[in-house]
C-alpha cells in the first residue's frame, strides 16, 4: 500500500483537475461515487480506493526509464474507466454498497446511474487527451487510444460473461479465467502497456509489461473472489454473504463444482439452483467450498499467477527497484486483506 501511495496525491490532483468547472448533476453523483463529497454534495475526506490501475500505470513508466508525470493522464483515465465500470457493475448486480458507502444506482435509481457511468467514460476519454499537453508524441497518444478501447472492449466481454455465469451450472475453472482475462485482466495488461508506451518503451517490452498486467489482473480477482466470501467485512466493506447469497460463480465456486466429489457438487449444484438462498443456505455453501478445500486451492492460484507475472519480467531492461517493486506489487494483489 506504501507503493501505491506513492502516486496518490498526483493521481487525485489530476482527477480533480478534469472535473474543474464540471458542476451539478451528473457530475455530482460522480463526485459521490469517488468519494468526494456524501449524498448531498458537501466535500467529505473520504478515501478513494487502491488506485491500482494509475499506479500500475505509472510505476511501468518508470520502470522503463520514463517520466511518469507525463503519464498522469492516461492514469486518470485508467481510473476514470474503471470507476464508469463500477458504477454500471452495481447496476447489473443490484448491489446496494460499495466500500461501506450507498451506491448511486441505490440512491438516485439505475437510469441515473447509468448516465453517471456513461458520463465517467466520457470523461476518461477526455482525461486520456490531454497527453498532448504533458509533451507526449502523437503516435504514443494515439497508441495509448487504442490500448485502452481495446480494453474497454474486453472488458464488456468479461462482465457479458460474468452476467451469464449465474444462470449457467457447467462453468470450468478455464472458462472461469477466460472471463476475468477480460473483466479485470485486460485493464489492469492495459494500464501497465499503456505505462510502457509513455515511457518510450519498445514493443518487446510494451508487450512483456502487458503480460505482467494480464497476470496481476488474474491474481488480483481470484484474491478478490476469495474476501467476497471469507474476507473481514471490516476490511473489505463489503459484505461476505452477498456472492454466495447471488449464487455468483466465483472462483473458489466453479473450482468446487469441478474438483468435487459428486455427493459434494450436487448439494453444492442444489443449492446454487435456488431462486433465494436464505442465510442457513449461504452458511452451508461456504461449509462446503471449505470441506472441499476451494478456499486453499483459490489461495495457491492466486499466488501461482502473481510468481507467473513476476517471471514475465525476466530480461526486460528495467530500473532495478522499480523491477522490485512490480514484485512486490503482484504478492500483494495475491495476498491482500482488502
Amino acid at each position: 500500500m506504501r507503493l501505491l501511495d506513492r502516486y496518490r496525491p498526483a493521481v487525485i490532483e489530476e482527477l480533480r483537475s478534469i472535473f474543474e468547472g464540471r458542476t451539478g448533476p451528473p457530475y455530482s453523483l460522480m463526485r459521490y461515487h469517488l468519494g468526494w463529497q456524501d449524498r448531498d454534495g458537501q466535500p467529505i475526506a473520504g478515501r478513494p480506493g487502491k488506485l491500482l490501475r494509475p499506479s500500475l500505470c505509472l510505476l511501468c513508466c518508470e520502470a522503463v526509464g520514463g517520466d511518469w508525470r507525463a503519464a498522469l493522464p492516461a492514469a486518470a483515465a485508467l481510473e476514470l474507466l474503471h470507476n464508469f465500470t463500477l458504477i454500471h457493475d452495481d447496476v447489473e448486480d443490484e448491489s446496494r454498497q460499495r466500500h461501506g458507502r450507498e451506491t448511486l444506482w441505490s440512491l438516485w435509481g439505475q437510469a441515473q446511474a447509468i448516465n453517471a457511468g456513461d458520463g465517467m467514460f466520457a470523461l476518461a476519454q477526455v482525461a486520456l487527451i490531454r497527453l498532448r499537453d504533458q509533451g507526449q508524441p502523437p503516435a504514443r497518444v494515439l497508441r495509448a487510444n487504442q490500448m485502452l478501447a481495446e480494453a474497454t472492449l474486453r472488458l464488456c466481454e468479461g462482465q457479458h460473461r460474468d452476467l451469464a455465469a449465474t444462470n449457467e451450472h457447467e462453468i470450468t475453472p478455464d472458462d472461469y479465467l477466460e472471463m476475468i482475462e477480460g473483466k479485470t485482466a485486460a485493464l489492469l495488461a492495459a494500464s501497465a502497456g499503456i505505462g510502457a508506451v509513455l515511457g518510450g518503451a519498445p514493443t518487446k517490452t510494451v508487450a512483456a509489461l502487458s503480460a505482467f498486467g494480464r497476470r496481476l489482473g488474474f491474481a488480483f480477482q481470484i484474491r478478490d473472489d476469495v474476501l467476497g466470501i471469507w474476507g473481514d467485512v471490516a476490511e473489505t466493506g463489503k459484505s461476505v454473504d452477498d456472492d454466495l447469497r447471488e449464487g455468483k460463480r466465483s472462483y473458489p465456486v466453479v473450482l468446487a463444482l469441478a474438483s468435487g466429489s459428486s455427493e459434494t457438487r450436487a448439494a453444492l449444484q442444489q443449492l446454487l439452483a435456488r431462486k433465494k438462498r436464505s442465510a442457513a443456505d449461504v452458511a452451508r455453501v461456504r461449509s462446503l467450498l471449505e470441506e472441499i478445500g476451494a478456499r486453499d486451492e483459490s489461495e495457491r492460484a492466486a499466488r501461482d499467477h502473481a510468481e507467473a507475472a513476476v517471471a514475465s519480467l525476466a530480461g526486460l531492461s528495467l530500473r532495478p527497484r522499480r523491477r522490485q517493486e512490480l514484485g512486490r506489487l503482484a504478492r500483494f494483489a495475491a495476498q491482500r486483506r482488502a
